[in-house]
């Protein structure tokens, strides 16, 4: 532990005793020149660095014309100074080309290390210091940093030497980090290969491994248990919209809604409505659009999804709350009352979803509608069967999914442990030899 002395500074109370506080500005100027090139090589800002952007296949924002896009070399620092709760984010360019004015593009004046700053300003961006240098309308839209706060923004500053030291200790630490977290990343990878494959086998062999098939009668299935049938999905379901809303139509609290974004976010797995799907609406939609309640053992699709991996995914209604299915949603109304939840495990697996997916249309957004899904097969097992089905996957999805959550858990405090060496070394509490 080396000595430190006081900054000051609220976002960097202490520092080296060795070292200085110095203003951006009189380290770093901020390039502004025009790329004025026809065909440049784009680039974008990512989390995981500066890449270059392929613009060939017509994905994202596209420019009309990147001409007025700044050049960015090897070593320039490249800070997002717009959505600073959502889109922090900062990295050193280990590419050149060129890239959106919208960025901050730091250029060192002197031999500094532009490194040992890019951990810095994501040091910064981490504890929400940039954030609280930021104006605009709302913390989640569009709360920027602007450049003069920027220039005068102030570092600490260590010698070239010890900069080139901290450099070389944060890249070992932070690779031999990051290699457990691959591991790990790898392992949850393998947990849902499993699961998916686990749930895949289930719904359309069943439990018995002896069992007497045969043949499926379906596109998109070989074979079934020789006792199972087949039918259309709208035999079982009539099929209702979700609320005519926005985003901006929800509360703080009201009734509950879940829309697509829930449906396609991490947190739903599917088979029941959990608090995290949740959001709120004012309760006139009872009075207004009560036909957009849902009921217990209906389902709820997204009618719109950025890929065709996401299209078919949905949530299963698994208790008698009072929920509205909400914006770009279709709802699945159970007509039999009979529990269906089979159902869910089947829609959640490839085989089934390839009939949505073979006819659902877009470029950038795929849409899914009534017409598409009315026109899918069901298999389905004798209803004593549904049960044991239902029951086996529960015991053996909650399972893959607690190993999941832990390993997680230590990818989390990897994470944690390797933002605590980077302020460590970066403010000199830490002393490299």
């Amino acid at each position: 532990m080396s000595k430190l002395k006081s900054t000051n500074i609220p976002w960097c109370p202490v520092i080296s005793n060795k070292w200085n506080i110095e203003r951006v500005k009189n380290k770093f100027y901020i390039s502004k020149v025009k790329a004025n090139i026809k065909n440049p090589t784009v680039l974008k800002l990512a989390r995981i660095g500066v890449q270059i952007r392929d613009i060939s296949n017509n994905e994202g924002q596209l420019a009309a014309s990147y001409e007025n896009y700044n050049p960015v070399r090897y070593g320039d620092l490249l800070l997002n100074p717009m959505d600073l709760y959502s889109g922090a984010n900062c990295n050193m360019s280990e590419v050149e080309g060129v890239i959106s004015p919208a960025y901050i593009n730091l250029r060192t004046i002197y031999n500094d290390n532009p490194k040992y700053y890019d951990y810095y300003f994501k040091f910064q961006y981490w504890i929400m210091a940039m954030f609280a240098h930021g104006k605009g309308v709302s913390f989640d839209n569009r709360w920027t940093i602007n450049t003069e706060s920027i220039l005068n923004y102030e570092i600490p500053v260590p010698s070239k030497e010890e900069q080139d030291k901290i450099v070389y200790i944060i890249n070992k630490k932070c690779n031999q980090i990051d290699l457990l977290i691959k591991n790990q990343e790898k392992q949850i990878e393998n947990l849902k290969a499993y699961k998916q494959s686990l749930i895949t086998e289930v719904v359309t062999k069943g439990l018995d491994p002896n069992v007497e098939m045969k043949d499926s009668g379906v596109e998109w299935l070989n074979e079934i248990p020789k006792n199972w049938s087949t039918c259309p999905l709208k035999y079982f379901f009539d099929f209702g919209k979700g609320l005519p809303i926005t985003k901006a139509d929800l509360k703080e609290n009201g009734e509950k809604v879940i829309s697509y974004g829930q449906i396609h976010s991490k947190q739903n797995n599917f088979t029941q409505v959990s608090s995290e799907l949740l959001r709120f609406v004012d309760p006139i939609f009872i009075e207004t659009n009560p036909q957009s309640l849902v009921n217990k053992y209906d389902f709820i699709f997204a009618d719109t999804s950025e890929d065709r991996e996401g299209a078919g995914n949905f949530v299963y209604v698994n208790n008698n709350e009072r929920i509205f299915a909400g914006y770009h949603t279709i709802i699945l109304k159970n007509n039999t009352g009979i529990d269906y939840k089979y159902l869910a495990y089947l829609f959640m697996t490839d085989n089934w979803r390839s009939q949505i997916r073979c006819r659902v249309n877009g470029v950038k957004l795929f849409s899914i509608t009534k017409g598409i899904l009315s026109k899918t097969t069901i298999i389905l097992p004798t209803l004593f069967e549904q049960n044991m089905i239902n029951n086996f996957l529960d015991e053996k999805c909650t399972q893959i999914d607690h190993l999941i959550t832990i390993k997680q858990n230590k990818i989390k405090k990897l994470n944690d442990y390797k933002k605590s060496i980077i302020y460590e070394y970066v403010t000199g509490k830490k002393e490299v030899i």
